[in-house]
């Protein structure tokens, strides 16, 4: 069977599988194994997003999701967006383990302080790995026992990996994402995807309706979310700022100006 799972998907869909799903509502319900804390799933404005319109957001108290669908899985490819607005401490973002419920062995982990990550696979961790003030890109290619690469925006499909640690052995039965102890400040996730073999990949910011460019129509799509008549259903943010503005037409109109 495929091994997939997607966070947040276009038309306020957030599921959390890693086997292919889908929902017609803003829900964390496919993340099998439930809620911690207290998070907020919603759309823009209260909720920024990188892609369709829903994320999850946490503000000054605990809170993510936990997904039991991985079984005995030896590899991973996980991607998803994170933004932070923390005036302290370096949260833990997202772990794996090798039993349900967020159980057994930590097998991986991810700290974010609003400006570096940090990567541990149970062997060995990174160093501070810088990040960006607004939406940042994770991924990971998880081999238990083996090794496991990192990128920081940078596209696992066509990059080189920025980073990688040794990974202690096991097995992956749970995933959780979000804030799993109290911040000061606010994290916001969207996006996560995970398959067992191929790499995830970056989405095109700037690609306002999802059909895979971006030309003058992204920019009507923009616009008209600034104007407040409608959300973009791909992802109007192109500038990766977690916020969609003039900035936003501007950085598609280069992008448009200077394709070949």
């Amino acid at each position: 069977m495929k091994f997939t799972s997607q966070l947040i998907l276009p038309v306020l869909i957030l599921i959390g599988s890693f086997f292919t799903s889908s929902a017609m509502a803003c829900t964390t319900s496919f993340w099998n194994g439930g809620e911690i804390g207290t998070l907020e799933v919603g759309s823009p404005l209260a909720v920024s997003r990188v892609s369709g319109e829903c994320a999850m957001k946490i503000v000054d108290n605990d809170g993510g999701v936990i997904d039991n669908s991985p079984s005995t899985e030896t590899t991973a490819n996980i991607r998803f967006y994170v933004y932070a607005d923390l005036n302290s401490g370096a949260p833990v973002i997202f772990e794996a383990y090798s039993a349900d419920t967020a159980g057994g062995t930590l097998l991986a982990s991810v700290t974010f302080n609003g400006t570096n990550f940090v990567f541990d696979a149970g062997a060995g961790a990174s160093g501070n790995v810088p990040g960006t003030a607004g939406w940042n890109l994770v991924e990971m290619a998880w081999i238990g026992g083996t090794s496991m690469d990192y990128w920081v925006n940078a596209d696992s499909t066509s990059t080189a990996a920025t980073g990688s640690v040794t990974a202690a052995a096991g097995t992956m039965e749970s995933v959780v994402l979000g804030a799993v102890s109290t911040i000061d400040g606010s994290l916001t996730f969207d996006s996560y995807e995970a398959r067992r073999l191929s790499p995830v990949g970056a989405l095109t910011m700037g690609d306002a309706n999802s059909d895979d460019a971006i030309n003058i129509l992204d920019i009507g799509v923009i616009t008209s979310e600034i104007l407040l008549t409608g959300l973009g259903q791909g992802q109007p943010d192109c500038n990766s700022d977690a916020s969609v503005n003039i900035l936003d037409i501007g950085c598609a109109t280069n992008i448009i100006l200077s394709a070949p």
